[in-house]
């Protein structure tokens, strides 16, 4: 038989995969896997489990939210192996999910976590730090991945930017860093209230946000930058083109294998949605076809 580490996360979401872990292990017993199962007892928990023991697994399966995905790929950069990942996404967001077409039902994602086609992915490097499909910093971010999913699908991506932007108000106090970003041998300098670089079809929970550019074994990531605002007409045009996937004079895009961002005060990094530290100077790097992972994608 097979063997599988299988950690999981028993508070993601809202506790789904209670009721399921039955179904599951039942289904990899069938298919010839023998797991080893974990549940997650902290935040951390997963990236020291599959750090100790992940070098004696081909296989490790991960359910839980983008957070416990990233903890596992960020332990097995770190340990240096190269298991084949599989994921059940039980979170509020799950993003990550979306880009590699896994299902969120347990039962279908379970299936494409034995029987999913293998892909060879990107992943990020900050500075030390390893990343799974974003990395981002200031308010537009913070918004996104504390706002909960189902005021973002009744509002919808128009009506939820503007709402967030609202939240910013008065422009005068809203909050921005003066910064220097080289993407690749390009420099950019302003004052910014949001930066991401991201490997996703979907961002806190919206999906196509870069109208088909996206490529996860590319070897780019592409890059957002929003300018502060001066007036009100200014926010209309981040507005725009936030919701229009357009660039304008206060919303860039780019893709890029390398960058590094210096800001004039510390900054609060998320990656994969959780807190990634704080800095003035960061390094960001694409890491070629990193990892192994079971897909829903059909080529």
């Amino acid at each position: 038989m097979k063997k599988m580490l299988f950690v999981y996360n028993p508070n993601s979401g809202q506790r789904a995969i209670q009721n399921s872990l039955s179904s599951i292990i039942e289904y990899l017993s069938s298919k010839g896997i023998f797991p080893t199962v974990y549940a997650t007892q902290k935040a951390g928990d997963c990236r020291e489990i599959v750090e100790k023991y992940g070098k004696d697994f081909d296989n490790i399966l991960v359910s839980g939210g983008d957070g416990t995905l990233d903890e596992a790929v960020s332990a097995a950069l770190r340990a240096d192996i190269d298991p084949t990942f599989s994921y059940i996404p039980t979170g509020s967001t799950n993003d990550f999910s979306r880009s590699v077409n896994i299902s969120p039902e347990i039962d279908k994602a379970t299936r494409t976590a034995v029987r999913g086609k293998v892909k060879r992915i990107d992943v990020g490097k900050i500075d030390d730090k390893y990343f799974v499909y974003v990395a981002a910093f200031g308010a537009l971010s913070d918004i996104s991945f504390s706002t909960d999913q189902d005021m973002k699908n009744i509002l919808g991506r128009s009506a939820y930017i503007v709402e967030g932007l609202k939240n910013l108000l008065p422009i005068q106090s809203m909050k921005s860093y003066q910064a220097e970003i080289e993407i690749d041998h390009e420099l950019i300098k302003g004052d910014f209230i949001h930066f991401m670089a991201s490997n996703s079809i979907s961002v806190g929970g919206f999906t196509d946000i870069f109208d088909g550019e996206v490529g996860l074994s590319d070897g780019l990531f592409e890059i957002t930058l929003v300018k502060r605002p001066e007036s009100l007409i200014d926010l209309n045009k981040i507005i725009q083109a936030l919701t229009n996937n357009e660039s304008n004079d206060f919303v860039i895009r780019r893709q890029a294998s390398s960058l590094r961002v210096k800001t004039d005060e510390e900054v609060s990094w998320s990656l994969d949605g959780d807190f990634g530290g704080k800095t003035t100077d960061a390094n960001i790097e694409v890491i070629h076809k990193r990892i192994n992972i079971k897909t829903g994608l059909k080529d």
